[in-house]
């Protein structure tokens, strides 16, 4: 299973974020993961605004052998591929 996970602040995450995106703010995600999932080999895909706080992130869980979570990046970029991604398959 894959799970998205946008670690923003609140305020944030609030103001916009990608479907089915769960919110964990950075600061608390090895405290909060295992409300995602117990799984150590489940992919985890993590962003940001700019991808610097979701590598922060990442190599935490990696510390607690979450090997498949990646920083997939900040969200703007993120949203605006994946909308142009809808259009080229209109």
């Amino acid at each position: 299973m894959l799970y998205l996970i946008d670690v923003r602040t609140t305020e944030e995450f609030n103001a916009g974020h990608l479907d089915d995106a769960i919110h964990i703010d950075y600061r608390e995600i090895l405290h909060r993961i295992d409300e995602v999932t117990t799984d150590k080999d489940a992919e985890i895909h993590l962003y940001c605004r700019s991808g610097v706080r979701s590598a922060i992130a990442a190599q935490l869980l990696h510390s607690r052998g979450y090997y498949r979570a990646l920083n997939i990046g900040g969200y703007e970029a993120l949203k605006a591929h994946l909308e142009a991604q809808q259009s080229y398959q209109e």
